[in-house]
């Protein structure tokens, strides 16, 4: 999921070329970046000069490719409260459509967006809601954006959390075998708490694997 916008040619963007792009990539979220797992990254310039002549936001949401990137980085240089890179995702109810935001950098107030891009957003039919990224999900996001990060420049902080990922993967393992252990070899009646404990820390080492396994695979891209 995205944005066919290159940001070499920005400065020949019409606002409404700007548009037709959005509403593909809103279209695309619903079906694509539809749950907190799945969601994708929300950039947003409040002010953005369109070749056109007009002034307005420029928001997309989509998976930056390493010039995106670059180029939000530049825009965090300047006025944050005039930028939001953030994590998305649409969720679908009973009073309509929202697009969940989890701001990351920029300082840009969320009800500010919402106003300036309010004719866009409807034609998308979508509103905002601001949300709180859940553990699970920082953590995937953390590790993604690790390996993606590697792929701009030195490769020192993936080789760096490869082998982190891995110690903390057999510390978990390594207590899930203690809480075992503590148990006792003759002891026939299952402790619930513990029984928690283990599944909780499968689970954690299960996750943490997984997030390395992710950053080998950018690596061998």
């Amino acid at each position: 999921m995205k944005t066919k916008l290159k940001v070499g040619v920005l400065s020949e963007l019409t606002q409404a070329a700007y548009e037709k792009e959005f509403k593909r990539l809103s279209k695309a979220a619903f079906t694509q970046a539809n749950s907190e797992e799945t969601a994708v990254t929300l950039y947003v310039k409040r002010e953005h000069k369109f070749a056109c002549g007009t002034t307005g936001p420029l928001m997309l949401i989509a998976k930056l490719d390493a010039q995106w990137k670059k180029q939000a980085k530049e825009d965090l240089k300047g006025d944050k409260k005039m930028v939001m890179i953030a994590k998305a995702f649409v969720q679908e109810g009973e009073n309509g459509a929202t697009l969940e935001v989890s701001p990351i950098k920029g300082n840009a107030p969320l009800a500010k967006i919402a106003k300036e891009a309010k004719a866009i957003l409807k034609k998308a039919k979508l509103t905002l809601n601001e949300f709180v990224a859940g553990s699970a999900a920082a953590e995937v996001t953390s590790a993604a954006g690790a390996a993606e990060e590697e792929q701009e420049g030195p490769q020192e902080t993936a080789q760096t959390e490869e082998p982190k990922a891995k110690e903390e993967a057999k510390t978990t393992e390594d207590a899930a075998s203690d809480d075992t252990a503590s148990a006792g070899p003759e002891s026939t009646t299952i402790d619930p708490k513990l029984e928690k404990k283990k599944a909780k820390a499968r689970q954690v080492m299960a996750k943490m694997l997984e997030n390395l396994q992710k950053i080998e695979s950018k690596l061998q891209k």
